[in-house]
């Protein structure tokens, strides 16, 4: 039985329809940027992005602790780059409240 015939999307099977967005093409997803989602994490977090060292320096710490071989979607991913960015910053705070590493 068809559809509904004043229903565009039923008389013409590759009709677009701009009241939704264009699904990606499913062959092609395109590369993972690590870097990107690394900055969106600490963007998310702390409200400025980190320079090219301090994203280096995170880099190797979650290379070397073994969590870019976890899928960078799960939530221990995640807290773990939160966790090591916000004790970045209170060591920061420390350094500069003492005044030793100015």
């Amino acid at each position: 039985m068809p559809g509904d015939l004043r229903d565009p999307e039923q008389t013409f099977p590759f009709y677009y329809d701009p009241r939704y967005r264009e699904a990606p093409n499913q062959f092609e997803p395109g590369a993972f940027n690590i870097n990107e989602y690394l900055q969106s994490i600490v963007e998310e977090t702390t409200g400025k992005r980190l320079n090219s060292d301090q994203l280096q320096n995170l880099r190797m710490y979650l290379e070397d602790k073994g969590f870019f071989h976890r899928n960078p979607g799960s939530e221990s991913f995640r807290m773990e780059v939160q966790k090591r960015i916000k004790r970045r910053a209170m060591a920061r705070k420390v350094a500069l409240y003492y005044g030793r590493f100015k």
